[in-house]
């Protein structure tokens, strides 16, 4: 059980403290410190019907937006999107984009979320 609390730390400080601070620079004027590889994804739980916010690492493609998840099992966020996907927002280089998200992993693998993003103006 300690080993389990002790493997938790990190994503609690993390998801505590530098999520919170990394939303807060992607969503200012000063997004350019960080939006070159992070990007904010807002995704709707499917138990709770909540929409949340988090940040990711992200490459652009053009009409799709990729996000590997690492360690997939410690996080529970891109199950949400499995099997038909679902609707998502990102925010990407200051740009409000939206698009349809589906995620999946193969085994020993991390997840990928693929976002098929709507034509940007």
């Amino acid at each position: 059980m300690i080993s389990t609390v002790r493997g938790r730390v990190p994503f609690l400080a993390m998801n505590r403290t530098v999520n919170p601070a990394l939303q807060m620079i992607l969503r200012s004027p000063a997004h350019r410190l960080a939006s070159g590889r992070f990007a904010l994804i807002t995704y709707t739980g499917r138990r709770s019907g909540r929409e949340y916010t988090i940040p990711v690492l992200y490459r652009d493609k053009g009409d799709e937006v990729t996000i590997a998840v690492g360690w997939p099992d410690r996080k529970v966020w891109w199950r949400n999107l499995t099997g038909e996907g679902g609707p998502v927002r990102l925010v990407v280089r200051g740009e409000e984009l939206r698009g349809r998200a589906v995620a999946t992993r193969e085994a020993g693998r991390d997840a990928l979320v693929r976002v098929w993003v709507e034509p940007r103006s």
